[in-house]
């Protein structure tokens, strides 16, 4: 007869995940400061063969994103990978928000 698994005892955490909390917040933030940067600044590069090259500045920073996507995925498998990107889906969501209230109130009558 094969033994059956033992459950945890009573009281003890679950696994815990070192960097996870930190690997989190830094793809959310890298996330959102690369769409608050792209649409602020838009840049431009003189290439030799191709001549101008215009792009929003955030570009430089977004793929930081995937390479923390891919340490989320890799490490800490792919359903928690999943939350955090939809944690940074939600704040895009909630940072638009804002941004739109913030355009729609009217301005100070003397500023």
């Amino acid at each position: 007869m094969s033994e059956t698994p033992k459950a945890a005892k009573p009281g003890t955490a679950p696994k815990t995940y070192r960097y996870y909390d930190l690997v989190m917040a830094a793809f959310v933030t890298v996330l959102l400061c690369s769409d608050i940067i792209g649409a602020g600044k838009v840049a431009t590069l003189k290439l030799p063969v191709i001549g101008d090259f215009t792009f929003g500045a955030g570009v430089i920073f977004f793929p930081i994103s995937y390479i923390f996507g891919d340490v989320l995925t890799e490490v800490y498998g792919y359903a928690r990978a999943r939350k955090v990107v939809w944690a940074g889906f939600g704040a895009l969501f909630f940072a638009s928000l804002m941004s739109w209230f913030v355009v729609a109130i009217p301005p100070a009558a003397g500023w």
